[in-house]
C-alpha cells in the first residue's frame, strides 16, 4: 500500500472545507501508510486560512499571496508533498471511509500513472468519471459512460482523462510530467491535457469503480465567474489542447484543410464559443512550439494507439 499526500485547492471554500474535511479526515485514519492533508489557498477573501488554523491544525496550509488559478495552486501543493500518491481533490468533493484502499491497489502495476474513483453527481446521480473521447475533423468532444454502459467493471478500465478534481497520481510520474501546464489559466483542460500526456508518455489512466466520493459540479467556479465566460475559456482551452499534442502527421494534417470549413460552419450555425474560442487561442501561438517541443521528448505513444484506447 502507498503513503498519501491529498492537495486541495481553494478559494473562499471555507463552507465546503467545514463539510468535507472530517470525512476525508476519518478516511485518512482508517488508512494504515501515513496520509498528509495539504490546503492550498488561492487568496481568498473570507476568512479560510484562520478558520483552518483554528478547526484543523493538522493540516498543511500554504497561502497564495496573489490568486494563480488552479494549476498554479495544484502545482505549488505537489511541490509540497512528501509521499507517493498525490490525491488532487477539490473542496467541493465529499468522500467515503473506503476512500483509499482500492485505489491504491492499482499502483502495484508500476505503468499506472492515475487513478479515478467513481465520481457521482449527487443531485442526478451520474457518474462524471468515465470519461471517452469523439473525435471529430477539427474538434473533439468528452463522452461521459455510465457504469452500465461498461461491458464489465473488472480489470483495467482506461479513461480519456481523470478529473483534477478528484484523482489520485503517481507522484514521479507527476513531476515528471511537469504537473498541471500553466498555459491553461485559470481553469479547465488542464487534467485532460495532463492524462494525455501520460497516455503518450507510455502510462495509464484508469476507473477505480469500486471507489464512490460525491461532487456538486463546478460549484466553486460557478460561484465565480459568468457562465459565457466559462465558455469561452473552454474552448480556447480545447484548441490549446489540439495545438500542444497531437503529433500524428495525418492528423495534423486534416486539422488545418478542415479548419477554414469548421470556422466557417460555426459562424453560420452560431456556435460563437468554438469559434470566439479559436480565435483567442491565437494568443498563445509563439508558446507552442517551444512547448511542443519538451513535450516530444517523453512521448512514446502514437496518437493513433492512445485514441484507440480512450474513444
Amino acid at each position: 500500500m502507498k503513503s498519501v499526500s491529498v492537495v486541495i485547492p481553494t478559494y473562499n471554500g471555507k463552507a465546503l472545507l467545514e463539510k468535507n474535511l472530517p470525512p476525508l479526515q476519518a478516511a485518512a485514519a482508517l488508512h494504515s501508510f501515513p496520509v498528509e492533508i495539504i490546503v492550498v489557498d488561492d487568496a481568498s477573501s473570507d476568512d479560510t486560512v484562520l478558520f483552518l488554523h483554528e478547526r484543523f491544525p493538522s493540516v498543511t496550509i500554504l497561502v497564495n499571496a496573489t490568486n494563480r488559478g488552479f494549476a498554479e495552486t495544484m502545482n505549488r501543493g505537489i511541490d509540497a508533498a512528501r509521499h507517493e500518491v498525490v490525491l488532487a481533490l477539490n473542496n467541493d468533493i465529499l468522500v467515503q471511509d473506503d476512500l483509499f484502499a482500492k485505489a491504491l491497489t492499482r499502483f502495484t502495476d508500476p505503468s499506472v500513472f492515475s487513478v479515478t474513483p467513481n465520481m457521482v453527481d449527487p443531485r442526478r446521480g451520474e457518474s462524471q468519471s468515465i470519461t471517452r473521447i469523439t473525435a471529430g475533423v477539427c474538434w473533439f468532444q468528452t463522452r461521459f459512460l455510465q457504469p452500465h454502459d461498461l461491458p464489465s467493471l473488472e480489470g483495467d478500465i482506461p479513461l480519456f482523462f481523470g478529473s483534477g478534481g478528484g484523482s489520485f497520481y503517481d507522484r514521479e510520474k507527476l513531476r515528471l510530467l511537469g504537473g498541471f501546464d500553466l498555459i491553461y489559466h485559470p481553469f479547465y483542460v488542464e487534467d485532460m491535457d495532463l492524462a494525455y500526456r501520460a497516455w503518450k508518455a507510455g502510462w495509464k489512466c484508469l476507473l477505480e469503480p469500486g471507489t464512490t466520493v460525491f461532487h456538486e459540479t463546478s460549484s466553486t467556479i460557478l460561484s465565480i465567474h459568468r457562465r459565457r465566460k466559462i465558455k469561452f475559456i473552454g474552448d480556447r482551452n480545447r484548441t490549446l489542447f489540439l495545438w500542444l499534442n497531437i503529433t500524428d502527421a495525418a492528423l495534423i494534417l486534416r486539422y488545418f484543410l478542415a479548419l477554414p470549413f469548421s470556422l466557417l460552419y460555426d459562424v453560420v450555425t452560431f456556435r460563437k464559443y468554438k469559434f470566439v474560442g479559436f480565435f483567442r487561442a491565437l494568443a498563445y501561438l509563439p508558446r507552442i512550439p517551444a512547448l511542443r517541443k519538451r513535450r516530444r521528448e517523453y512521448f512514446r505513444v502514437s496518437d493513433r494507439d492512445v485514441l484507440r484506447l480512450i474513444s
